[in-house]
């Protein structure tokens, strides 16, 4: 259901205030256009009466007494009369993710089938939505909180399938799950510090090489303590998948850099598996830069072919190669291409000087992400020819083995897409917790950095007036979290 949902674009969300949330009403989710199946949603606290006056089905009589998560063979017809064969998906409010009954009516992808039944049950007493009033319901009824609002928005815009999988995730709710898993610990961390502290947490696992029994208060003050590493080891596992969310949902730009002629536009056809660059002999042939969006293991990049670096009389390359210096700004990282065919010179040497001041304005940020460790790629192309370049300069300067690569004969590739993902785990476990915006590493960066500097007060033998007041602070930056806020 969900994913023929996101298929609609939220930028064109239509105002659902007027639709009364008592009311029901019918959504056609599937992409307007000829498919193999059509998908309409009927939500609202009389669906089922709702969808019951149009659809004959085979083996129930009356869809108010069927089962949640049932699925129902049928017809839906109008005035005596079929319109189309279908599978009905009943989901009870206690269940439905916009907390109402809901019917799922699946029937044949054709525009014409789908508009007759859509047309029906409007006739039935549903009112017409847009999709989007679903997911407003799910909101108003408590369904979603804000981490889940913002997986389904990020949805409608993400580029691979493995961005698609991991927000899916967390929009069934896998970083809520564990945000909410960090406020029951809070809750235990309170109790040890209050003294009232459970010897059989039942909401969050006893710690790891603590014993529930046998020592008394002691003991439990020992379990309090062990709370508050268990509090910091969840917020740094949470912080380490942030560069692999991030890197899903805003796509890094990669930008390949090099002087003319030494084959940056031959490498990005290579990767892109098309003639999409203009390819020439003369030096200086790309004069702007072009931008292509590629997935390497899953992970999208902006992949930016600029023009050669170089000091030059031409007014039109000068231009270029200030473009280009605008470009290398924006990048996240950067393939630096050398030729194996022709010596190292001074135009290498200000590449690797543009560079070095590249890195250190980007490792300077507000924000300690550690998305810049590996963010230069050095290249040596044209290595079917023979060899000149001295590449132990280039590898001492940028202290990164070098990736050999012939364009022109597409070899070497595998080598330089493992090095585009090696900071990332690509091996994704289903519902695996995942920070996946800029929002939500912010707050727990900052709930790390709190409770680092205030966790001796939080220790009982160090354990100060200050612990009711720290406890406080870090369970409103994960509520924070939660709820949408800065």
């Amino acid at each position: 259901m969900l994913v023929a949902i996101i298929a609609w674009d939220m930028k064109n969300e239509q105002k659902v205030d007027n639709i009364k949330a008592q009311k029901a009403i019918v959504s056609l989710v599937t992409p307007v256009g000829e498919g193999g199946i059509g998908k309409i949603i009927v939500s609202g606290l009389d669906a089922l009466s709702v969808v019951n006056k149009a659809f004959q089905g085979k083996g129930i009589a009356d869809l108010r007494e069927a089962a949640s998560y049932k699925l129902y063979y049928g017809y839906i017809q109008d005035r005596g009369r079929k319109i189309d064969e279908v599978i009905v998906n009943i989901i009870k409010r206690e269940d439905s993710f916009t907390g109402e009954d809901v019917a799922e009516v699946n029937c044949h992808g054709g525009i014409r089938v789908l508009m007759r039944i859509h047309e029906c049950l409007q006739s039935a007493g549903a009112a017409d939505a847009p999709w989007n009033a679903l997911l407003a319901r799910s909101l108003a009824n408590d369904r979603l909180d804000f981490v889940q609002r913002e997986a389904i928005q990020e949805l409608i815009e993400i580029q691979t399938k493995l961005g698609a999988k991991v927000l899916l995730d967390q929009y069934t709710g896998a970083l809520s799950g564990a945000l909410n898993r960090g406020l029951e610990i809070i809750e235990e961390i309170r109790a040890g510090v209050s003294g009232d502290i459970s010897p059989h947490p039942s909401s969050v696992s006893s710690p790891v090489g603590v014993s529930g029994s046998g020592g008394g208060s002691y003991d439990l003050l020992q379990k309090s303590d062990a709370f508050v590493s268990i509090l910091t080891n969840l917020i740094r596992e949470l912080l380490e998948t942030a560069s692999f969310g991030m890197a899903l949902t805003t796509p890094q730009v990669l930008v390949i850099l090099g002087k003319p002629n030494v084959g940056k536009s031959t490498s990005i056809n290579a990767i892109l598996g098309e003639e999409r660059m203009l390819v020439h002999h003369e030096p200086g042939t790309t004069r702007d830069y072009v931008s292509e969006v590629i997935s390497v293991e899953g992970i999208p990049f902006e992949l930016v072919d600029t023009a050669g670096i170089r000091a030059t009389t031409d007014k039109l390359e000068a231009m270029s190669i200030e473009m280009t210096q605008e470009q290398l700004q924006r990048a996240d990282k950067v393939i630096v291409v050398f030729d194996n065919s022709r010596p190292f010179d001074k135009e290498d040497d200000e590449i690797l000087r543009t560079l070095h001041a590249w890195l250190m304005s980007k490792t300077s940020g507000d924000l300690p992400l550690k998305t810049h460790t590996h963010a230069i790629i050095p290249v040596v192309n044209k290595c079917d020819l023979p060899v000149i370049l001295d590449k132990r300069r280039i590898e001492s300067a940028l202290q990164r083995p070098i990736c050999a690569l012939s364009a022109l004969n597409k070899e070497g590739f595998d080598d330089l897409n493992k090095r585009l993902i090696e900071e990332f785990d690509t091996v994704y476990k289903p519902m695996r917790p995942v920070v996946f915006n800029k929002r939500q590493y912010q707050l727990l960066a900052k709930a790390d950095s709190f409770i680092e500097k205030n966790k001796e007060c939080l220790i009982t033998r160090h354990r100060t007036n200050e612990a009711p007041h720290v406890i406080n602070t870090v369970k409103k930056i994960f509520t924070a979290c939660l709820e949408g806020q800065e």
